[in-house]
């Protein structure tokens, strides 16, 4: 996703190749497809690989304005890439004005799409709506088992006059499998009205050993689950077919609960402070959560009786508003949440609007700050199926969770990053949205920016923040103890140009007022510097605990995932040049996209990964760095930057 390269003659090549989000654990499918978000409906479309947006909106009965039917004559099939974007082709070069081409207008019928993809369709003031939330993410194939099937039946005649009573017959038609069946009562008021309604031939719904509902046969084909991403800052849905296990709709939002803090610790403080507290902030969870499942459910034209299962994962306190569960003792130590256990519930009983008897499910947690999140992550990278290669997982945000291992042995730890790598703390820091720097680069000596929606940048998120330090570092701008200043020799001329000295000591111009959103200069400040050695120090100095405890070196790694809001767009040559993560060979360096809602989809199509997880926890060597005398030597030792650079 890096538009240009570092190819100046006094200095090394420094690559700036970003992976796809969400490349596979296995090997990838034959026949590729890409998302394609389209704006404002946030409706998601799963495209073939180089197809036109024109061809795919056409196919979905999305109308857009043309005069020529896609042959590229009209120019007024105008969308505008949220993405990064290629140069025009020779039609847009004629057809679109210079600064339509800069904001990233281009033209739907000579625009493929290549890779997961954002477009905007109208003409809106919408910068200031377009966050930038990972959704998306590829999981490993296996043999699909849901939490809840549906099985045809057909109650013979002959068992219709023997006096027996309506649940024993279906049990007689179903033994031996079934021969314990149950059901709740809503179930049963419903259940001889419906045996009629149907001519006793139906599709019953199960769980387990229980008969949730009878429907018309018809529906045994409308069979699906949704997954829910409990994330501090955004929330993620989706619509699962429980028949092939593809997505069918993804929607997204903001966390209501951000009013109330950006991060979980501060909503441990308003709950100390609040008596509702937690009803607040279960209340603001759950409406979001329905409007979500709103919008998906009317995405496929589905009605919320039609779903009878949820899977939900997230951080543990996450977890606990969604439960009315009092997480107050994960504020200080010994960091005790009321549960670990995974979780089912009744979907009614925590305020889903779905079926009355469907049910959700609350992955497993480990600790106060391990929680169903980072048991997805694992899931999804297949550390813990594996027997002889080690694996390192890192989710990226404000606390760094961390996990090390593999089938014989497994160690987790979180690492309090501080929210620098979320973009806040930070001079010019922002959250990945609109006007967001999250990618940069140097390319014959000049400074490049990728922005969030291809616009003035407004500020930096953490991806950028990154970045911009391990140009710098490259450059010889920044030294290994974290010092901005021009060097000796090998300097760039428009790096130099940007080193501004205030107050005595030396800033970085990323951007002037005339480049700016808000017409302001925009500043690298030697805080901010420090801000993220103390966050990258954190993380590393976990990095380092846990492969001490398991007697390894770096090189006994075979793969490092990366997930996460950071942990999916940061460039891996930057993480590794600033010493985010030590000094692997990039290649074995992959992102899982959004591995949190990918393992609650695999829990959701498998009962063996529902068993995993569940599992997982109790497996998981849970250690605690506030306990660690050596956590505070690791610390120190992470703070200077990595000498050298990496080519």
């Amino acid at each position: 996703m890096r538009k240009h390269q570092l190819e100046t003659p006094q200095h090394e090549k420094f690559r700036r190749g970003k992976r796809p989000i969400g490349t596979s654990v296995l090997k990838k499918s034959r026949t590729q497809y890409v998302w394609l978000n389209v704006l404002p409906d946030d409706l998601w479309l799963k495209v073939r690989q180089g197809e036109t947006v024109w061809g795919a909106l056409k196919r979905e009965g999305v109308e857009l304005e043309s005069d020529c039917g896609g042959l590229g004559k009209c120019g007024k099939c105008k969308v505008r890439v949220l993405s990064s974007i290629g140069p025009p082709s020779k039609e847009e070069e004629e057809l679109l004005d210079e600064e339509e081409l800069k904001q990233g207008i281009r033209l739907a019928c000579r625009t493929e799409v290549d890779k997961d993809f954002v477009i905007h369709t109208e003409e809106t003031d919408f910068e200031a709506e377009y966050f930038q939330i990972l959704k998306t993410g590829h999981r490993p194939f296996f043999h699909t088992q849901p939490l809840i099937n549906k099985r045809l039946i057909t109650l013979p005649p002959d068992l219709l006059d023997e006096g027996i009573s309506e649940m024993d017959r279906i049990k007689m038609v179903m033994v031996p499998e079934y021969q314990d069946l149950v059901a709740p009562i809503h179930c049963l008021r419903t259940l001889p009205e419906r045996l009629d309604a149907t001519d006793y031939h139906g599709a019953a719904v199960l769980h387990e050993n229980s008969l949730l509902a009878w429907q018309d046969w018809e529906e045994v084909d409308c069979h699906f689950g949704l997954v829910y991403d409990l994330g501090t800052s955004t929330l993620v849905g989706k619509l699962i077919s429980l028949i092939d296990g593809s997505e069918v709709a993804v929607v997204s939002c903001l966390n209501s609960q951000m009013k109330y803090g950006s991060n979980v610790i501060s909503r441990l403080k308003y709950l100390q402070d609040h008596a509702n507290g937690l009803e607040r902030f279960h209340n603001l969870l759950i409406n979001d959560l329905n409007r979500i499942t709103t919008r998906l459910l009317k995405a496929a034209n589905l009605q919320p009786n039609d779903v009878f299962i949820a899977v939900a994962a997230g951080n543990t306190t996450m977890q606990h508003f969604l439960l009315t569960l009092d997480p107050s003792g994960i504020a200080e130590a010994p960091f005790s949440p009321v549960l670990t256990d995974g979780l089912i519930v009744g979907a009614a009983a925590v305020g889903l609007e779905l079926h009355p008897e469907a049910l959700c499910y609350v992955m497993p947690t480990k600790s106060g700050y391990i929680g169903g999140d980072l048991i997805s992550v694992i899931l999804t990278s297949g550390a813990w199926e594996q027997e002889d290669e080690i694996i390192l997982g890192l989710d990226l945000g404000t606390n760094g969770e961390i996990f090390l291992g593999n089938h014989k042995r497994l160690l987790t730890c979180s690492a309090a990053a501080g929210p620098a790598l979320e973009g806040a703390t930070i001079s010019h820091g922002m959250i990945a949205k609109a006007g967001a720097i999250e990618g940069v680069s140097v390319e014959a000596d000049n400074v490049s920016y990728q922005i969030i929606g291809n616009i003035k940048p407004k500020g930096v998120c953490g991806s950028g923040l990154v970045d911009l330090v391990a140009v710098l570092l490259h450059c010889g701008y920044i030294n290994h103890e974290g010092l901005l200043r021009p060097p000796r020799k090998n300097r760039i001329e428009s790096l130099d140009s940007k080193m501004i000295k205030r107050a005595g000591v030396y800033e970085f111009l990323i951007a002037s007022a005339e480049e700016s959103y808000s017409s302001r200069p925009m500043y690298l400040t030697q805080k901010d510097i420090r801000e993220l050695q103390l966050a990258k120090a954190a993380v590393a100095a976990g990095i380092q605990i846990l492969m001490n405890d398991m007697g390894i070196v770096t090189e006994d790694i075979k793969h490092v995932y990366l997930a996460g809001a950071l942990g999916n767009y940061v460039d891996p040559l930057s993480a590794i040049r600033t010493g985010l993560i030590p000094r692997f060979n990039p290649e074995i360096v992959t992102s899982l996209g959004n591995a949190a809602s990918t393992g609650a989809s695999m829990a959701l199509l498998s009962k063996n990964y529902w068993r995993m997880a569940n599992e997982l926890s109790d497996f998981i060597e849970h250690v605690e760095l506030s306990s660690r005398l050596d956590f505070n030597e690791f610390f120190v030792e992470n703070m200077d930057f990595p000498k050298g650079n990496i080519w």
